[in-house]
């Protein structure tokens, strides 16, 4: 097997939405001549498939076989040797004799239900067709002294997971169907202006990512049909500022209309640095229905501070589960 070019199909076993990139099949290091493990990781990012695929400053692509989106979409990298686990404790486990998995994740986020069963079921499926036991699944973190991922993730409880679905395959896939979330990004096309003792909410101009509509026509609101459970986790950039001066940000539920203010869902205060910027990842977990939106604000509290300005690059992702 020099070439791994039966990880799609196998992908496609597991009942989940599969996704070939581009030249996947002659893409590697070299040929991968065995699979003895399989490792998994998180990514540390957010719509970071790039990546995976051509690499980073001082590592060249691919880094990983698979990059496993946050809504459970596996996209399928690499048939050849990824450079996923270096250096690596285990001997069945190093870049030339394991297939390396990239779960999307920036290292701090809550994990969709749906990610983690696609992640259980694409290991699985891994082991059938390798022949592997599900001891042989392991986190980037128990073979590599250096590495947290995947984070928060017991490993022995995942292994348990991966064992069902290798005696049960496609179980947990079936039951999951209606878990599938909407994913909401969201992106600020221009600068943003906070006045001084003021607030802002953070105006929305692009919309991308299954395309459900959700921001409003005023291009601030994020609407939720029906009652769901969301996971947030917004990236903000705020310059302008005076070195040390604090400003606020929130995920605010507003009435369904957007005049009257409900409540801070949840809210954090940030301090500029040296040259006067907040650059803040602000995530959360909440409750919305349909007589809520949802709204991304940034208040400059003090009369005495300049106004700030929220930068175009701020952006935001919104995963809506059924409750």
């Amino acid at each position: 097997m020099p070439w791994l070019t039966q990880l799609a199909d196998v992908a496609r076993r597991t009942g989940f939405p599969v996704t070939e990139v581009g030249g996947w099949k002659s893409r590697g290091h070299g040929p991968q001549l065995f699979v003895q493990g399989v490792v998994a990781h998180h990514t540390a990012g957010w719509n970071d498939r790039h990546i995976v695929v051509n690499g980073r400053l001082g590592l060249e692509g691919p880094l990983s076989h698979f990059w496993l989106e946050h809504t459970g979409r596996i996209w399928v990298v690499a048939a050849g040797r990824c450079w996923h686990n270096a250096p690596s404790t285990s001997v069945h486990h190093t870049n030339s004799a394991s297939v390396g998995i990239e779960a999307e994740n920036d290292g701090r986020s809550p994990w969709p239900q749906v990610q983690l069963d696609a992640y259980y079921a694409l290991c699985a499926e891994l082991c059938r067709e390798f022949d592997l036991p599900a001891s042989r699944v392991v986190g980037h973190k128990e073979v590599n002294t250096q590495k947290p991922d995947p984070h928060s993730l017991n490993m022995a409880a995942f292994r348990a997971h991966v064992a069902h679905q290798i005696n049960d395959p496609g179980k947990t896939t079936t039951q999951q169907e209606e878990d599938v979330p909407e994913i909401i990004s969201l992106g600020a096309g221009q600068n943003q202006i906070i006045p001084a003792g003021g607030e802002l909410a953070v105006r929305w101009h692009t919309e991308w990512t299954d395309d459900p509509n959700a921001h409003g026509e005023d291009g601030v609101a994020v609407l939720a049909s029906g009652s769901r459970w969301c996971i947030v986790d917004g990236l903000v950039k705020v310059g302008g500022l005076p070195p040390g001066a604090e400003i606020d940000v929130a995920w605010s539920r507003y009435s369904r209309d957007g005049k009257t203010f409900e409540d801070d869902a949840w809210r954090l205060s940030f301090r500029a640095d040296v040259n006067g910027r907040v650059e803040q990842s602000m995530g959360g977990q909440f409750a919305l229905n349909t007589k809520n939106q949802l709204r991304l604000r940034v208040i400059n509290p003090r009369k005495d501070i300049a106004t700030a300005v929220v930068e175009k690059v701020s952006m935001a992702k919104i995963s809506m589960f059924a409750r």
